[in-house]
């Protein structure tokens, strides 16, 4: 079977895809091993301090950073399938190790080698889509990729929370997940080089113009989804204020996104809701973004435009649910609208990312930025929060999801008025 790629008539093997398609199974699961084993962690390491233990959840998101930007880096080099392969096996030895381990400081060295396999790995998910995919079909494989790492985190947690009753070494099995990706990049080979070579990023009717931009301080010319780039200043290969742009509005919807996550464990308790009833609203979350996940370019036939408006409009909807009622199906209601927000938003921000550059060369690692700025956005949620508290004066359980709501309510009012504009602008070519 052959899946059209959008560049010319060209097609590409449906394992090929797979094979991309594997490598963001594991991407988003960092640390999801631990969770529900760190109340059996305090008792089998009764001497350890709890900052150790969450050292093991929380190291892996830190580490991944720097190793996203050296893959991203890399990803300008021809070498691009030895690198998937060196972040694959680091991947998985940490994971088995994890799973033969007795030692917590053996656990924390092994959390940190997880986190770097997951750095190189993660940019290559959304930047070999980039590399063999364009137009609409591109938008259609983000949204695909999107919807595939997050039912995988789905199925992953309560894989986990099941392996966890049996033993607290079990739930590591998780991390050998990439032994799938491992059997599958083989066929990566077969992604055509020119796929791999340097390319304009911009139309052909703007590519003489284009090509002088890497020396230019401006470029008067216009994209290949339409958006002007005229008084967009260039370095390195990238449009700064693009690129700026782009990463501060993506870091924002990560944060205001990944709120639910972090403090409904301390909301919904307070009305008589059970740890379980926190782990359904949570995973109603996620599958709510693999469902929207699939469905992205129709959505985006259907709305055009205003699509970005209608993905803010849902987290925002979702957020006034949280603070306005106390029942459990309407948390689930709010979880799912807001996790329908977030995954149709997200497919965008990535495609968008690929239009941040000179070059189709560049492409990894303009999505490499836009990682760091995620993994930077959910590492600040509880220091931003506690921020806000403090300056409000005000440590309620609710407060987080009132000030999340405000900035996103005016983040809305942004999407309105720049509707036309790169960040929050949809034109056809996505999805026609």
């Amino acid at each position: 079977m052959q899946i059209k790629t959008g560049k010319g008539t060209g097609t590409i093997s449906l394992m090929v895809v797979m094979a991309i398609w594997s490598l963001s199974l594991a991407v988003d699961l960092p640390g999801l091993a631990v969770t529900p084993i760190e109340g059996s962690l305090r008792s089998i390491f009764p001497d350890v301090t709890d900052f150790k233990i969450q050292l093991l959840t929380v190291l892996p998101n830190v580490i991944i950073i720097p190793f996203v930007l050296l893959s991203g880096k890399l990803s300008e080099t021809r070498h691009k399938i030895p690198v998937i392969v060196l972040g694959t096996v680091l991947y998985i030895v940490a994971g088995a190790l994890s799973i033969f381990s007795s030692s917590l400081s053996a656990l924390i060295w092994l959390s940190c080698l997880l986190g770097a396999g997951c750095g190189l790995i993660l940019p290559f998910s959304t930047g070999l889509i980039a590399d063999v995919f364009a137009g609409k079909y591109r938008t259609k494989q983000m949204g695909i990729i999107s919807a595939i790492g997050n039912i995988a985190l789905v199925g992953a947690t309560f894989v986990v929370g099941f392996l966890a009753a049996k033993s607290w070494h079990l739930p590591f099995l998780v991390y050998l997940i990439p032994v799938i990706s491992l059997v599958l990049i083989p066929f990566l080979k077969k992604i055509p080089q020119s796929d791999y070579e340097s390319a304009p990023a911009t139309s052909a009717a703007t590519s003489a113009s284009a090509s002088k931009s890497a020396a230019a301080t401006a470029v008067p010319a216009v994209d290949q989804d339409g958006f002007s780039t005229e008084g967009q200043k260039v370095s390195g290969g990238f449009y700064i204020g693009r690129t700026i742009w782009l990463m501060l509005a993506y870091f924002f919807f990560v944060f205001a996104t990944s709120v639910p996550a972090y403090y409904l464990p301390n909301l919904m308790p307070e009305y008589h809701m059970s740890t379980e009833d926190v782990s359904t609203v949570t995973s109603i979350f996620y599958l709510a973004m693999f469902v929207i996940g699939l469905f992205v370019t129709g959505t985006m036939k259907i709305f055009r435009k205003t699509t970005f408006i209608l993905a803010t409009a849902l987290i925002f909807g979702g957020f006034l649910l949280f603070v306005f009622t106390r029942s459990l199906p309407i948390y689930i209601i709010a979880s799912a609208i807001v996790g329908l927000g977030n995954g149709l938003a997200q497919p965008i921000f990535y495609t968008k990312a690929t239009e941040l550059v000179t070059s189709n060369s560049k492409s990894t690692l303009a999505l490499a930025y836009l990682q760091v700025a995620n993994y930077v956005a959910i590492s600040l949620v509880p220091v931003l929060i506690g921020l806000s508290e403090t300056i409000f004066s005000n440590h309620t359980n609710l407060f987080p999801f009132i000030v999340t709501g405000v900035a996103v309510a005016v983040v809305l009012v942004f999407c309105v008025i720049r509707i036309n504009h790169f960040v929050f602008g949809i034109k056809k070519q996505y999805y026609e």
